[in-house]
């Protein structure tokens, strides 16, 4: 169009305007320039109405080629509908106009299916639906549910909540861990999985391995997979701490689930009473448990619950209670501890120099801290009711 406007203007006396009407008013010294804007108006309407209706043809018959099925019926009766309604019309705007109007109409033939015909082409497809199978596992129809899983996938076949639903029937109904696996490092590979979901499949496969098949190596291996294709990330440092705190075999992890409550001498009455006999280990076992306790810790300085049991072995099973203090100690300086914690590894402290170390007055500066740093807790209670006690026994010596 630029160049028809320039074309039109006349550049030299040897290319004179294309348009006669201009070419005549030029020549004869009339207002050439109205006569050219009229033309320009002109050119542009047809070029614009010819290329809109162009485009518009095009890009209705791409977007027609990837249609199937009822979508496909239903854009062939689209179009048909609207050229049949617009026929009449768009006659009517060919007769009064002649061919420098027929854009125009062929683009008000196509102008109603432009406008309906997204609806038809941009279909949102429905997200799985999984009510059916969970009703199905409800009822125990487990074989019945995993073919409605599947079927609701192949639906979407990156689905993760389908996945996992799949993975979880395999591990927890059917006992077959190796296809829960499979199930998992599949969906793990889909390209739309992210990194986030990534983690919590692995992280509940590692689950599945150490509840249903107490196989803490298989666990171990599922976790190492976040650190390996996460490395780096705060994904892969929180997979790291789980695998420091894992249980190296099935014995420990067995010994891990099973074993015996330690007696919390803070919150009894008989502060410097020894264990019961029952509770007695031999020296041999307990230093081998002290042992795993320390590798453990070696691993995560900050696992709490293996250097509090490490704490309870050296004090209470080998008669050292100033190295079990000391690791009390450092537990009460790690940070982002509750108080009922704190309270309770304190009054455990007291405990153990009135009962191990037979240091009264050390003891009893413990519990005075335990009554002024956590007075509405159960320790305290304790703690008051403990000082009082020393205190009698002070009066007692000093009566005698």
């Amino acid at each position: 169009m630029l160049l028809w406007m320039i074309m039109n203007i006349g550049i030299s006396w040897d290319l004179q305007p294309f348009m006669p009407e201009i070419q005549a008013a030029k020549i004869a010294g009339d207002p050439w320039f109205l006569h050219f804007l009229g033309y320009v108006g002109c050119g542009f309407f047809i070029a614009g109405s010819y290329w809109s209706a162009l485009t518009l043809g095009w890009v209705l018959f791409a977007a027609s080629r990837s249609l199937e099925g009822d979508a496909r019926a239903d854009f062939k009766a689209l179009c048909l509908t609207s050229l049949i309604g617009m026929l009449l019309p768009a006659a009517g705007i060919t007769y009064l106009g002649g061919w420098p109007i027929v854009g125009l109409a062929v683009f008000s033939m196509m102008a109603p299916i432009a406008g309906y015909a997204p609806s038809i082409l941009r279909t949102q497809k429905l997200p799985p639906m999984y009510a059916r199978a969970v009703a199905k596992m409800k009822f125990g129809k487990y074989g019945e549910a995993e073919w409605m899983i599947i079927q609701e996938l192949e639906k979407c076949e990156d689905d993760f909540e389908g996945w996992m639903m799949l993975a979880e029937l395999y591990a927890n109904q059917f006992k077959d861990m190796a296809e829960a696996e499979q199930t998992v490092l599949e969906i793990c590979d889909q390209p739309r999985t992210t990194s986030s979901q990534v983690a919590v499949a692995l992280h509940r496969l590692a689950d599945w391995y150490l509840k249903l098949s107490q196989d803490p190596d298989a666990a171990r291996r599922a976790l190492q997979t976040i650190c390996d294709r996460l490395p780096g990330t705060h994904l892969a440092r929180m997979a790291q701490l789980r695998l420091n705190q894992l249980p190296q075999t099935a014995q420990d992890l067995l010994e891990q689930q099973t074993a015996s409550p330690i007696p919390l001498p803070a919150l009894g009455d008989q502060l410097d009473e020894p264990a019961p006999v029952n509770m007695e280990m031999d020296r041999h076992k307990s230093a081998e448990m002290a042992n795993a306790c320390a590798e453990k810790l070696r691993l995560d300085p900050n696992n709490v619950q293996a250097r509090e049991k490490f704490a309870r072995i050296l004090t209470e099973r080998l008669n050292k209670p100033d190295l079990g203090i000391e690791q009390m100690t450092l537990l009460l300086n790690m940070p982002e501890q509750t108080e009922a914690k704190r309270a309770e590894w304190l009054g455990t402290i007291a405990a153990w120099h009135l009962r191990y170390r037979q240091d009264p007055d050390t003891g009893r500066n413990f519990l005075e801290r335990v009554v002024h740093e956590f007075p509405n807790t159960p320790q305290a209670l304790v703690a008051r009711r403990r000082i009082r006690l020393l205190d009698a026994e002070v009066r007692g010596k000093a009566s005698a």
